[in-house]
């Protein structure tokens, strides 16, 4: 069979023919791409080679930014005006926290990966809202996870995150679902692929948010208590590491509450400090209070009596309008602007003033910190050093005994 040159045979069997080498151009001349590649090699050929910048794959790719903090009003009114409707995406959002914590103690997740996984859920809850279907849901609060621990470097195997759901699933639906576990886990396989494809896509690949007990480690970590907390005073040292243990708690159970759409990671701890620092104050000593300044050097934000009052306040309509739960702090956070400013001592200033951020990469770039944070680092490291020793011959010991031969049975007479 004779074919045109402009004719392809595919595997398939179909002839598609490829397109003309001309084209006609609007006034009814003929163009030829032969003539025009021609044109195009004298062109360059003329103007002299410069430098071009990478335009299909820049050197820095630039992502968009979301925002991770609105209003109070903003918040309830992302519930919509149907009772009925709203009551149904608060009861799936209390699935999906379940679904969180449950995952956290199977998986032993560390607590700001939760907490990481909850402010993403929030922030995917406000932005796109959930399926309507308890099981797609779910599934994806699973991708919600998943990216959450990556991001904190607290990853699972994928087969983890698969079995898991799995079994939260097959326990909280119906009979089909629990005998057919081993279809169900494929079927949650796929899902997190599509899904966390799916959530990364929506935001943008920005997950550049806030973590408060994640910072909260990192602004009372050892080198800062070292370097920067050795002058505060005796009485409020030997107290504070019990009031940020409640700091700790008190994070972990706010984030089951869309507090996190309402302020930022320092705000939220500042929050937390002062809501324990007032809880102490009010069971074991009246005279409480943080030092100087204490927030003001270690926060790169403004912490005024007036702004936290605010806080307190939304935070408790939230609770009014959001879930039910054990860990509400009810009644306790109606903290009024005298009882904010008998706990903390800052300097005057207005809220618009820039605040200078402690934790700028110039302060701490000479690398210089006292020796009492040296001789920390030394116990520290000798501490692991025998605790692995230990181990390690305790491993070696337990082998050997396993690997013992038996002995030897005695011949009955």
């Amino acid at each position: 069979m004779d074919l045109k040159n402009n004719s392809t045979i595919p595997t398939d069997g179909k002839i598609e023919s490829k397109p003309p080498l001309e084209k006609k151009l609007s006034n009814g001349a003929v163009s030829s791409t032969t003539s025009n590649a021609t044109n195009s090699n004298s062109t360059n050929a003329a103007t002299p080679k410069t430098f071009n910048s990478r335009l299909l794959w820049p050197d820095i790719i630039k992502t968009p930014e979301n925002s991770w903090t609105f209003t109070c009003k903003e918040i309830i009114d992302r519930l919509g005006t149907d009772p009925h409707s709203a009551a149904d995406t608060k009861k799936n959002m209390e699935n999906c926290l379940m679904y969180f914590y449950t995952l956290k103690k199977k998986l032993n997740l560390f607590d700001h990966s939760y907490t990481a996984a909850c402010i993403l859920f929030f922030r995917y809850w406000y932005a796109y809202g959930l399926p309507p279907v308890y099981v797609d849901c779910i599934h994806m609060s699973q991708a919600i996870l998943v990216s959450a621990c990556k991001v904190m470097e607290n990853n699972r195997p994928i087969d983890m995150y698969v079995k898991a759901t799995a079994e939260f699933l097959s326990h909280s639906s119906n009979n089909r679902m629990q005998k057919n576990i081993d279809k169900l886990k494929w079927d949650v396989r796929d899902k997190l692929v599509t899904n966390e494809k799916k959530f990364m896509c929506l935001f943008g690949f920005d997950l550049n948010f806030e973590n408060p007990k994640e910072i909260i480690e990192e602004i009372f970590s050892a080198y800062y208590r070292y370097n920067r907390d050795f002058d505060l005073p005796d009485e409020f040292t030997k107290v504070f590491p019990k009031i940020l243990q409640q700091v700790r708690s008190f994070i972990v159970q706010a984030v089951t509450q869309p507090v996190s759409l309402l302020c930022d990671g320092y705000s939220f701890i500042a929050l937390a400090l002062i809501y324990c620092g007032l809880q102490y104050k009010n069971q074991v000593d009246k005279d409480f209070k943080f030092p100087k300044n204490f927030f003001k050097e270690r926060f790169p934000i403004s912490v005024t009596s007036k702004k936290m009052n605010e806080l307190f306040t939304d935070y408790r309509i939230l609770e009014d309008n959001f879930f039910n739960l054990k860990s509400n702090k009810g009644d306790k956070l109606q903290i009024s602007v005298d009882d904010i400013d008998g706990i903390i001592d800052e300097a005057n200033g207005t809220e618009a003033e820039r605040v200078a951020d402690p934790y700028d990469y110039d302060l701490i770039k000479s690398g210089e910190v006292k020796q009492e944070l040296l001789d920390h680092i030394e116990v520290r490291v000798r501490e692991l050093f025998e605790k692995t020793i230990a181990e390690n011959k305790k491993r070696h010991k337990t082998g050997d005994e396993s690997h013992s031969e038996p002995p030897e049975k005695k011949i009955k007479v």
